[in-house]
C-alpha cells in the first residue's frame, strides 16, 4: 500500500481513481469494500479493528479508497506507516450537500435497485451492510422495511463533512499528507507521488453522480440481476404450473 485516499464520497473520489491508476497504481474502490472485503468490514463494524486485518486486507494493492476505507483512513495508515495520505474536498460544504444528496437521490429512485436490493440475496445482505456503513458514516437512522438509504439531516450531514476534513488535517502528518485541488493538474499530485507526469488530459469522472448507472457493470450488481431474473423465472413458472392444473381441475370437475 502506497496511497490512502482520505477523500469524503463527492469530493473527486472517482476522479482520483482514475488519476492513480494512470499513474500506476492498483486501486481497491468501493465495489471491492462491499463485495469482495465485505465479511472483513463486517466484522470491523461489529468487533473494532486492527492493523493486521488493514494490512492483510490491502497489502495486495497500491492504493485504496471510496467508503468505508475514508473513514478508517488513520488506521490504515497505521498499517501502512509507509504509505502517503492525499485529501480532496469540495468548495464548501454546502456543495458537497448538494451533490451528495443528487448521488442518494439517484441510486434510491431506480426501481431496479430496489427490487435487487430487497428481493435478491446478494441484494439484501448488500442492503444491510450498506444500511450499518451509513449509521457509522453519515448517521443515518434506522430505515424502513423497503428503504435502503434514509438520510439525516443536512445540518448533521454538514457536520460530518467538517469534522472529517478536521481530523485527517489535524491528525496527519504534514509530510505524510496532500491536500489536492483538481484544478492544479497533475503538478502537485507526481510531485508528491514521486511520480512523472503522463502525456494525458486530466480527467473527471462521475460528473453529477453519473456512475450510479455504470454500477451494474460490477460484478456484485451483475450477480443481484442474475438472481432477479432467475426468482422472476422460478416465479412464473410455478404460477404457471398452478394455473395448468386448476384448469385441469376444472376441466375435471365439469
Amino acid at each position: 500500500m502506497k496511497v490512502i485516499v482520505a477523500s469524503m464520497s463527492k469530493c473527486g473520489t472517482k476522479t482520483l481513481h482514475k488519476c492513480l491508476e494512470i499513474l500506476g497504481y492498483t486501486v481497491a474502490d468501493f465495489d471491492r469494500h462491499a463485495f469482495r472485503d465485505r465479511e472483513e468490514w463486517e466484522n470491523i463494524l461489529l468487533y473494532g479493528s486492527s492493523s493486521e486485518q488493514f494490512y492483510k486486507m490491502y497489502r495486495d494493492v497500491d492504493a485504496v479508497c471510496g467508503a468505508p476505507a475514508f473513514y478508517f483512513w488513520e488506521e490504515i495508515a497505521t498499517a501502512f506507516p509507509d504509505a502517503k495520505v492525499i485529501l480532496t474536498t469540495r468548495n464548501d460544504e454546502y456543495e458537497w450537500l448538494k451533490s451528495f444528496r443528487e448521488l442518494i437521490r439517484r441510486g434510491t429512485s431506480s426501481w431496479m435497485f430496489r427490487l435487487c436490493f430487497n428481493f435478491t440475496p446478494t441484494g439484501r445482505r448488500t442492503r444491510d451492510h450498506f444500511r450499518r456503513l451509513d449509521r457509522v458514516l453519515y448517521a443515518c437512522p434506522p430505515q424502513g422495511l423497503f428503504r435502503w438509504h434514509y438520510l439525516p439531516n443536512d445540518e448533521i450531514l454538514r457536520r460530518r463533512y467538517r469534522e472529517h476534513i478536521a481530523s485527517v488535517v489535524s491528525r496527519c502528518d504534514d509530510e505524510r499528507l496532500l491536500q489536492f485541488d483538481f484544478r492544479d493538474g497533475w503538478k502537485p499530485l507526481c510531485g508528491f507521488l514521486g511520480k512523472p507526469m503522463p502525456d494525458q488530459v486530466f480527467p473527471h469522472e462521475n460528473k453529477k453522480g453519473a456512475l450510479v448507472g455504470s454500477a451494474w457493470d460490477l460484478e456484485g450488481f451483475k450477480k443481484m440481476k442474475r438472481e432477479l431474473y432467475v426468482g422472476v423465472v422460478v416465479i412464473s413458472a410455478i404460477a404457471s404450473a398452478c394455473c395448468v392444473h386448476l384448469l385441469n381441475k376444472i376441466q375435471m370437475a365439469g
